[in-house]
Formats: C-alpha cells, sequence, structure tokens
C-alpha cells in the first residue's frame, strides 16, 4: 500500500489491513485480521511466502531489505520492528521501541535506522498510536 522493496529476484511489499478484515495469507491458506508482509516473484508477479504481524495490528510502513533480510515495523503500541528471512518470511528478530512504528525504515552502510512514535495517520490523530521521539540504528560490525 504504501511502497515496496525489491532484491531484483523478489518484490516485498506490506499488507497494511487498516481494516483488520479477515484475509487468508497465501501461500500457506492461514487467516489473520492483522496486517503482514509479502514477497513477489519479480518476474511473474507470483506469491512467493506471507507473514502476517504476529501482534494482530496493521502495517502500514513501506519495508526495506538488504542482505536478505527484510525490515518492517508495527503500529503496535510497543512498536516492534521485524527483521524477516527475505526467501521465506521467517522472523529472525524483533525490537519493541516503545512506541508505534508507522513509518519506513532506511538501509546504509550495515546500519539499520528507523524513527518513531508518530501519532498521526492521514491527517487524523490514532488514538491507538502511541507517540514517541526516538531515532534508533541497528549495526552489525
Amino acid at each position: 500500500m504504501w511502497g515496496a522493496a525489491t532484491d531484483e529476484r523478489r518484490v516485498y511489499t506490506n499488507i497494511a489491513n487498516s481494516q483488520h478484515k479477515n484475509f487468508t495469507l497465501k501461500p500457506s491458506q492461514n487467516t489473520t485480521i492483522a496486517g503482514g508482509w509479502v514477497a513477489m516473484e519479480a518476474s511473474s508477479g507470483n506469491i512467493l511466502w506471507s507473514t502476517a504481524n504476529p501482534n494482530d495490528a496493521t502495517s502500514p510502513a513501506p519495508v526495506s531489505v538488504a542482505n536478505g533480510v527484510l525490515f518492517a515495523g508495527s503500529t503496535y503500541r510497543e512498536g516492534p520492528i521485524y527483521a524477516m528471512n527475505a526467501k521465506n518470511g521467517k522472523i529472525l528478530w524483533s525490537y519493541d521501541t516503545g512506541t508505534t512504528v508507522y513509518g519506513g525504515i532506511s538501509v546504509s552502510n550495515g546500519c539499520v535506522y528507523l524513527g518513531n512514535g508518530y501519532k498521526v495517520t492521514l491527517g487524523f490523530v490514532n488514538r491507538n498510536y502511541t507517540a514517541g521521539t526516538s531515532l534508533y540504528a541497528f549495526c552489525i560490525s
């Protein structure tokens, strides 16, 4: 909905599901009311995997991919970010930022950067979101 990333073989994007509608994750046939993330084959558009947001929150933020890892955020009040295996969608690790992660995640020179704490979405205050003022950097040396 809000952005996509590619590693030239696959296209990755978020599944916002802002209305929490029941839908089926392809190709697994699992159902969820959460947002999530999906990988598609770039040459055909075939869905390779999809992963539900494990805390049943929405996932409107754009994703980023680097070195075989997909990075994404969650609007859950604790604001986790997730690192997923780009080949299969398995969550490798997560980190609770303490506030909503609504914006995208940037990757540069071995570091992942994100800000968090948006309380306004599309011009409206969202009372379910937790505000914050932090900038995070996770680096691999």
